[in-house]
């Protein structure tokens, strides 16, 4: 069974338990000795779950805490990814035996296993929504897509930099090939793009059509990117998490997240859907044009408020959360299997 830490009653509650520890009693002067070793491990770990926007401190208010109820694990403990906020700003207590283990791993969390991250995700939600599909059947038709008002050859090479960092890679891990090709006249076919161009140069080429790209998780699993164009300079970045099972989906999930991150000020807005509870053109309007979803809503979707349609729109996700100029509306775990 996981063992859990940092799970504190003031904080996006994955338990909802009224009687957990509070924050305020966890706080301390001064931190410990090896507080920059507890605060590398804590860092170090393998995020299963991640979360958009923010949340607040939940101390002072005053400070927003990116990716607040993302949720990172050693493959023994659990813990939000919000607790490091609260250890290196309020020196907030932790328990002596997850400080020994801690201690024992010489402050670097060892990787988890495919295997042990999926026996945690079934425990920690159950066998229903994602973790069911990923361990019971195909993976689901899920898709991560950003909408971004301008992407040039540059603003590609700083994503697939990213992409690369986070795991996710453009050439294959033993043949080093790249797979990209794009869509014929009128989406009809697809061939692969051979001219020696740069890939990021096509991807942001607006007479390449639809270009899609395989990025390898590993020698036998990838994942796509595609760019679609609408509107203008608009461009819709689709990231598929078709077919991949768990714990794959959730890795590939948080890295696009990290990775992404650095385009969000040329960013209209994403929808991260990861069982495709709806159709990706569903939500260009809902984006760019400011219209009320006509579909289930997602996981999370980002909309810039300022043109978006009212909130009341997004009615049964939880409150907005900020994510730059954008408001992030996202779905709790254990909301994920209702419509």
């Amino acid at each position: 069974m996981i063992k859990r830490v940092g799970f504190l009653r003031e904080f996006t509650p994955h338990d909802a338990d009224p009687s957990a520890p509070s924050i305020h009693d966890a706080v301390r002067p001064s931190g410990l000795n090896d507080e920059s070793g507890l605060l590398a491990y804590l860092a170090s770990g393998t995020e299963i779950f991640s979360a958009m926007g923010a949340e607040r401190d939940a101390i002072t208010g005053d400070e927003w805490i990116p990716g607040a109820g993302s949720l990172v694990t050693d493959g023994t403990w659990m813990w939000p990814v919000e607790l490091r906020h609260y250890v290196e700003r309020y020196h907030a207590e932790l328990p002596e035996d997850f400080m020994a283990d801690v201690r024992a791993a010489r402050y670097t969390a060892a990787p988890v296993t495919r295997r042990r991250t999926e026996e945690i995700i079934v425990e920690v939600f159950g066998r229903s929504s994602f973790a069911a599909q990923a361990t019971e059947g195909p993976g689901a038709d899920g898709f991560f897509t950003w909408y971004l008002s301008d992407l040039t050859p540059q603003s590609c090479a700083r994503m697939l930099d990213s992409l690369e960092t986070a795991g996710l890679k453009t050439h294959h891990p033993l043949t080093g090939d790249i797979s990209l090709s794009v869509k014929g006249e009128g989406g009809s076919g697809s061939r692969p793009v051979r001219d020696g161009r740069p890939t990021a140069e096509v991807l942001a080429d607006p007479a390449a059509g639809e270009v899609t790209l395989h990025l390898w998780f590993a020698s036998d699993t990838f994942t796509t990117v595609g760019v679609r164009r609408l509107k203008g300079t608009t461009a819709a970045v689709v990231h598929s998490l078709a077919g991949l099972q768990e714990p794959e989906r959730e890795q590939v999930v948080s890295a696009l997240v990290r990775s992404l991150d650095q385009l969000r000020d040329h960013c209209l807005g994403f929808v991260l859907d990861r069982a495709g509870r709806g159709p990706l053109a569903a939500w260009d309007a809902v984006v760019c044009d400011g219209a009320s979803p006509s579909v289930a809503l997602p996981d999370s979707i980002a909309v810039d408020t300022s043109r978006s349609a009212p909130l009341s729109a997004f009615g049964n996700m939880p409150s907005g959360t900020p994510y730059g100029h954008l408001t992030v509306f996202s779905r709790g775990p254990a909301d994920r299997g209702r419509a």
